[in-house]
């Protein structure tokens, strides 16, 4: 008599999303129905989101087709909108339209992380975030446009509100991205005539006391005074209490009109959760134990639910003192795949292990050539760094057709002209049509 298969239902297609189904599908020797939910076509790999920005990489390839890379997982287009652990069911609302419940044995929750926002007056209106591949390229776009639009007025208040960019969050992330469009801005003024002798104004506003802490304090400090000596007018300690009209209104007592802002606050676990039955953590994130297993308070297993990646608060067991694992793509991926062979061994009666990882460091890119990186406790600079960057990423990036077409990317990138061309019409392309039509804009 055949064995009826295990079920397992997996919540996002991220890093924890792709590498838990490309483990699972490995073990082609057990019984399993491996279903995916994701609302997105593709996973995006977010530590390039930066170069895509910067024009340094295509837009698409940062991102992999999930049905492509998934030959053996049914990939669901829809977004969760329940979870009953007792009933073991997961509640998903197709793009199709809809409700359908799938039944599970297995649940993983890898729903990831959103940015995190407070109810800032005007932030919805004229902020932009700074965590999608969508999101990236339109900042880029924002950027060539307005450099555009500076040149083609003849108003020194509207020319210097459309050369201002303003960056909420001075992590790594919101660092590496404002490098990048700080480069990019300053080529696309140096290819106006109208605009000889201007010059960007790029503010960073931090409300800690330094920028990009990921790698470490002294590097920390370095970063700090390389983005001063490159013009970034940086306020550390600093907050924006509103940016109503396009007016940045900062903690400091200074008004700012800008052309772009971009909100590189932090992140917070996916919203999705409220919609589940799970046990959270104070900052609302999936009480997991080191084994990847949902736990109640009590330290019980949730049974059949596992948990991995920024929506997962795991103990770090490599830390002397009580410490939760950082949420980034390191750490991600190497619990998934700890996560998917756990799911296989308690399938075949085994005990699951514990997931430990000694961080391998954080490397940072500050734009071409410029970078800080701490790597096993080694502290780099500059091209050294940004090669370790550019080395480590690619490597990571999942599929070899991303690998070959980003590689090709970069050499193309070093040997032709930079590309300074916008393209904002992809963002509307039924603009024209629109018009064409009859409709007023």
């Amino acid at each position: 008599m055949p064995i009826a298969p295990q079920k397992i239902v997996i919540l996002g297609g991220g890093y924890v999303g792709l590498y838990v189904a490309w483990t699972l599908e490995k073990h082609s020797e057990l019984p399993l129905e491996v279903t995916l939910i994701e609302p997105r076509a593709y996973m995006t790999y977010q530590p390039l989101l930066p170069e895509v920005a910067g024009g340094h990489v295509n837009p698409r390839d940062v991102t992999v087709d999930l049905r492509q890379a998934l030959k053996h997982t049914n990939v669901v287009r829809g977004s969760v909108t329940g979870l009953d652990s007792k009933a073991k069911t997961v509640t998903v609302a197709p793009v199709s339209g809809g409700e359908v419940v799938y039944d599970f044995d297995h649940a993983v929750v890898g729903l990831g992380a959103v940015t995190r926002t407070f109810p800032t007056p005007g932030l919805a209106e004229h902020g932009v975030g700074f965590k999608t591949v969508e999101e990236a390229a339109h900042t880029r776009n924002t950027v060539l446009l307005n450099v555009a639009k500076a040149a083609a007025t003849t108003d020194p208040a509207e020319r210097r509100k459309l050369l201002t960019f303003v960056f909420i969050g001075g992590g790594y992330t919101g660092v590496e991205a404002l490098s990048e469009l700080l480069v990019l801005s300053e080529k696309a003024i140096a290819a106006q005539p109208a605009l000889d002798g201007e010059k960007p104004n790029w503010i960073l506003i931090e409300a800690l006391d330094r920028v990009a802490p990921e790698v470490g304090p002294e590097l920390s400090q370095w970063t700090l005074g390389e983005l001063r000596n490159r013009g970034v007018d940086i306020r550390l300690k600093t907050t924006m209490k509103s940016c109503e009209d396009a007016v940045a209104v900062f903690s400091d007592g200074d008004e700012v009109p800008f052309g772009m802002l971009v909100w590189t606050a932090g992140v917070k676990p996916n919203p999705v959760l409220d919609g589940t039955d799970l046990p959270r953590g104070p900052r609302g994130h999936v009480n997991t134990s080191p084994k990847l297993q949902v736990i109640r308070e009590d330290g019980g297993w949730v049974r059949g639910v596992w948990a991995a990646g920024d929506n997962a608060q795991i103990p770090d067991l490599t830390k002397p003192q009580p410490a939760w694992y950082p949420p980034n793509a390191q750490n991600a991926v190497r619990q998934a795949v700890v996560l998917a062979d756990n799911i296989a061994r308690s399938v075949r009666r085994r005990r699951p292990r514990n997931y430990v990882h000694h961080s391998l460091g954080t490397v940072a890119e500050y734009g071409l050539f410029h970078g800080a990186a701490n790597i096993y406790g080694v502290q780099l600079k500059e091209l050294p760094a940004w090669l370790a960057h550019r080395g480590y990423h690619l490597m990571a990036m999942p599929t070899m057709d991303r690998k070959v077409r980003i590689f090709a990317g970069w050499i193309a990138d070093f040997v032709g002209k930079p590309d300074l061309t916008p393209t904002d019409d992809f963002e509307d392309p039924t603009h024209d049509f629109r018009i064409a039509a009859g409709a007023t804009k």
